[in-house]
């Protein structure tokens, strides 16, 4: 159900090197968000996101103290990347794909103050994120997404390093937010909700009271405000379309309209969530993922598995093979099944009211409900 109708690449023709001024090379989004990409030479992009009808909030920056600390984990990030580089002799991958191997680095946007639609732009080396290129089909495409994807595992850990005592309120969890409004019945005045109340109707059918139930608990319980000390620094929405890998192997991860402070579980469960619906699309024949070539997505889970619980030392970190899955989830952050199980009714919510009423949604009802029946268990089976 992602929005996949974008090119795969950047057209020969928009990227010769020194090319003069910029072009807009894709343009894609839903009636919550719309996103313009361009190319401006030399492997220089920009994406602008702009608030579509159905978007219900302002884009705020982030306060000023938390602008600074992801400032702070970002230059922590490129010096491990310099270090990591100068360890290996040039930082190369298998394959001859260069990486820094220390995570993503954090673009942070630029708010439009002038412009009457608004929008935040960031400033990025590649032009398709790993939501387009994870299931393309293409080798090195894939294997760029599944460094990414352990790139971005990393630069959780060291967000998640950083606690919330910032002096100000923690910001609510917007995504967590749509779901428990969604939940309730509750539309923005003036903002009908599409189909999402055709399909809050369907899943509480599907689910019946008891996983309906558990589905609320789980939503208020994550939007709770944390307890004293207990909150560290999110980005409130790590999901592969934030997530945009150049071909000389380094990443970024579009960061700062959506950060918040809270459980850990909520970062990682939010990119295990959308893993576990990709592959289990896949397996169902559902959407895009159903269609598609066949994608090794249990490799791409553990290779972000991997980056967040990376053993300290060497260039490589840890192995996303070594261990049972059991141990690799007693490793997780306690929650984290159910975080990334609420990741999973946030999309079906989203879809179903931004993009609009499709079939599949029938079936990714049922997906939920077992997802739901086995307490998140599904979601970290890699």
């Amino acid at each position: 159900m992602a929005d996949r109708a974008d090119a795969p690449a950047v057209p020969a023709a928009v990227r010769p090197a020194g090319a003069a001024g910029s072009v807009t090379v894709r343009e894609y989004g839903t009636r919550y968000l719309r996103i313009s990409v361009r190319y401006h030479g030399d492997a220089r992009f920009s994406w602008l996101r702009v608030p579509g009808p159905a978007h219900d909030r302002p884009q705020a920056p982030p306060s000023p103290a938390a602008g600074v600390a992801l400032r702070r984990v970002d230059a922590a990030i490129a010096r491990d990347g310099i270090a990591r580089a100068g360890s290996t002799g040039d930082g190369s991958a298998p394959g001859g794909i260069a990486r820094a191997g220390s995570g993503a680095r954090l673009a942070l946007g630029e708010w439009d103050a002038v412009s009457e639609e608004g929008g935040v732009v960031y400033r990025v080396p590649g032009a398709v994120s790993v939501a387009r290129l994870l299931p393309s089909g293409d080798e090195t495409a894939y294997r760029l997404s599944v460094q990414a994807l352990a790139d971005v595992g990393r630069t959780l850990r060291q967000l998640h390093d950083v606690p919330w005592e910032f002096g100000e309120p923690v910001p609510p969890h917007h995504g967590v937010g749509r779901l428990l409004d969604w939940i309730s019945g509750a539309a923005p005045e003036g903002n009908p909700d599409g189909d999402g109340a055709r399909l809050r109707a369907l899943a509480h059918d599907r689910l019946g009271p008891r996983l309906w139930t558990r589905l609320t608990d789980w939503a208020v319980a994550a939007h709770e405000p944390p307890g004293r000390g207990g909150a560290v620094l999110l980005h409130g929405a790590p999901s592969t379309g934030w997530l945009v890998p150049s071909p000389a192997g380094d990443s970024v991860l579009l960061t700062g309209e959506e950060i918040t402070g809270g459980d850990p579980a909520l970062d990682l469960g939010w990119i295990l969530g959308e893993l576990h619906e990709l592959r289990s699309a896949a397996t169902r024949g559902l959407g895009a993922a159903g269609r598609g070539p066949s994608v090794d997505y249990p490799a791409a889970a553990r290779a972000l598995l991997a980056g967040y619980l990376r053993t300290e030392g060497g260039p490589d970190d840890s192995d996303p093979d070594d261990g049972s899955p059991e141990d690799t989830a007693a490793a997780l952050p306690p929650g984290t099944a159910r975080a990334a199980t609420l990741r999973l009714a946030i999309h079906m919510r989203d879809f179903a009211s931004f993009v609009g009423w499709h079939e599949d949604l029938r079936r990714y009802a049922d997906l939920l409900a077992e997802t739901l029946d086995a307490d998140g268990a599904p979601t970290l089976r890699w």
